[in-house]
């Protein structure tokens, strides 16, 4: 996975968040911070994932109440906006912090203050993804759906029924892609990049609208079986990030998101068309669990 091994700083944002310190200086320092303009997108929301690692041979060194003042920090951010805390599985990162805003200036505050706290010297950044939450290019208009039930026979205030009621569902959809509320108390987080694989006859920017409608049709099929077990966020990335888009698989059982991963790679839109790229496993924490789970408050 690539690496950002330096720490992440930067000018304070907004209504900086309050920090319990040892240093009496700091709170002073907040209330002079700068105010920046919001950086809203004209659609969607910002999707930030942090992946953050512990230098545990730092840890011994760090000033008393670093790993409470880090605790806070994140149970006041939690308080702003939607902040998701994991702790993470394997050697790729410990912590795994995903965000949601509007705007994209709060997210870069959240970053700051992640990273300014009195546990920095034993925090890296290890790796970090934006992304912005979108609608389906692919979903079917009322106006194309009316036509495709007048050529199934249905007419006059029936067929203004169902035209009204699928203008609805699609609103709701629509809104819910735009302006995701994920839960809170779903256990498990996958995260994984993707792009469409663009090589030789295995393009997907070659295919036609229709084809590639087609092709995510039965790619939603698939994942709608897994529903109430898996819940998906596919958020766009191209020209954000490295990839094109940032999935994020939310569940309570690990065996689901074995499964649904290996159900989908057997569509033919994953087979011939998709590459993936490291895959990250969170298990949900309060942020005071957190802390102690990851060493952050082991002292020598």
């Amino acid at each position: 996975m690539p690496g950002l091994r330096a720490g992440i700083g930067g000018r304070r944002e907004p209504g900086p968040v309050s920090l319990p310190s040892q240093d009496p200086t700091a709170r002073h320092d907040q209330e002079r911070c700068e105010v920046f303009e919001p950086a809203k997108p004209g659609l969607g929301w910002g999707v930030l994932h942090l992946m953050l690692k512990v230098d545990h041979a730092a840890v011994p060194a760090l000033p008393d109440g670093s790993a409470k003042q880090f605790a806070t920090v994140l149970e006041q951010w939690q308080e702003r906006l939607q902040l998701h805390v994991f702790s993470t599985l394997g050697h790729k990162a410990d912590v795994m912090l995903m965000a949601l805003s509007e705007d994209l200036t709060q997210l870069r505050a959240l970053q700051t203050d992640v990273a300014a706290t009195a546990a920095a010297p034993a925090i890296s950044l290890e790796w970090s993804y934006l992304s912005l939450t979108e609608g389906s290019e692919y979903t079917s208009t009322p106006e194309r759906y009316r036509e495709e039930m007048a050529e199934k026979g249905v007419t006059g205030n029936e067929l203004d029924r169902r035209v009204e009621q699928f203008a609805e569902r699609m609103e709701k959809y629509t809104e819910a892609k735009l302006h995701p509320q994920m839960p809170d108390d779903w256990q498990l987080l996958c995260f994984y990049p993707m792009s469409h694989r663009r090589e030789g006859s295995d393009n997907w920017y070659a295919l036609d609208f229709e084809e590639r409608k087609r092709l995510m049709a039965e790619h939603g099929r698939s994942g709608r079986a897994y529903t109430g077990r898996v819940l998906q966020l596919v958020s766009a990335s191209t020209g954000l990030d490295d990839w094109e888009y940032g999935v994020s698989l939310f569940a309570h059982d690990l065996t689901d998101v074995k499964s649904i991963v290996y159900t989908l790679r057997y569509d033919e839109a994953s087979v011939r068309y998709a590459e993936f790229g490291p895959f990250v496993i969170g298990v949900r924490r309060e942020p005071t669990d957190l802390v102690t789970e990851i060493g952050l408050d082991r002292r020598a």
